[in-house]
């Protein structure tokens, strides 16, 4: 439930309400305790519902109104487009983020309440060593300069890291340049069947300072990975990088079409050329097929999670 709340604060900022439809499914003891900590507080129910499609009503929206024990959205030019709600459908959730950055200090250990240093960025706390742990509630909104700035203003040991939802590898790299470690809050926060049905798991961010799996030099069209490196041609390589380009994205994989942008060629051939030159380097036919992945009947992608890989331009 704690990482589906934070889910939905990385697409839609801290102003994200949660519905009572998509609520629905988690309600129970959980939900309940969520509830009782104010970390989700209930609002006013709506009173008023999105109109049809295309609709030429000049309404803004549709008012609801009782309907026998549940309610009606009208439409007023086309009853066959009248939407008949549930009680629970009307419900709004507002989602405490001070509250629910706190619960999430307090697992992790740290005696002190965080703080929003800057808008979606909270100083969760210090470990023993003064490593600073930051949440980025929505990376792509910081300004990156403001970011670096300010972390390294209210860490004066010069070691941080920053939990967020997945990052693109450039954005892991001007972070890495910026002596700033990311971890994935999908490894950090884990489901548990507690409290408030999470907990925090530090050996995740022992991991995030480890080093990356895949290294991609993109200068030198080279990888390097599992102790070994493969250069590749400055014609194929364009390749390479539209994989990499997708795996920091929400879908991993790249479509046919879009690799075969790169040249016109077909992107089975490309793939191949891409696997070939591995083979050239000293991998196995295997391991070209473990980093470059095909989805069938989908596109391809790479083996490696985008919190794995290093860009260095």
């Amino acid at each position: 439930m704690i990482t589906m709340l934070l889910k939905l604060l990385s697409e839609a900022g801290d102003e994200a309400v949660l519905s009572g439809s998509a609520a629905r499914p988690y309600y129970g003891p959980v939900f309940d305790r969520l509830l009782k900590a104010r970390i989700l507080v209930e609002q006013a129910p709506l009173e008023d519902w999105d109109l049809c499609n295309e609709c030429q009503c000049g309404l803004l929206a549709r008012p609801v109104r009782p309907f026998g024990d549940r309610f009606r959205a009208d439409c007023p030019l086309d009853a066959s487009r009248d939407v008949v709600l549930e009680r629970d459908d009307l419900r709004v959730f507002e989602i405490s983020v001070a509250v629910l950055m706190g619960e999430i200090a307090t697992a992790a250990g740290f005696d002190q309440p965080p703080v929003e240093i800057i808008k979606s960025l909270w100083c969760l706390g210090e470990t023993r060593s003064g490593r600073g742990i930051y949440y980025g509630l929505n990376l792509a909104s910081l300004n990156r300069s403001s970011l670096i700035a300010v972390i390294r203003q209210s860490n004066k040991a010069g070691q941080a890291t920053i939990i967020t939802q997945k990052a693109s590898p450039a954005t892991k790299q001007w972070l890495r340049e910026a002596g700033i470690d990311h971890a994935n809050v999908g490894d950090v926060i884990k489901p548990a069947e507690n409290r408030l049905g999470f907990v925090f798991g530090h050996h995740a961010l022992d991991a995030a300072t480890g080093a990356p799996e895949l290294i991609v030099q993109i200068k030198a069209a080279q990888i390097e990975w599992q102790g070994r490196s493969a250069t590749f041609s400055h014609q194929i390589f364009p390749v390479f990088q539209r994989l990499l380009e997708k795996a920091g994205s929400r879908d991993a994989i790249a479509s046919g079409p879009f690799l075969e942008d790169t040249s016109g060629r077909e992107a089975k051939d490309l793939i191949r050329e891409l696997r070939d030159q591995m083979k050239t380097a000293g991998f196995s036919d295997a391991e070209s097929k473990s980093l470059i992945k095909t989805a069938r009947n989908r596109g391809y992608f790479l083996g490696v999670d985008a919190e794995s890989i290093s860009v260095i331009g």
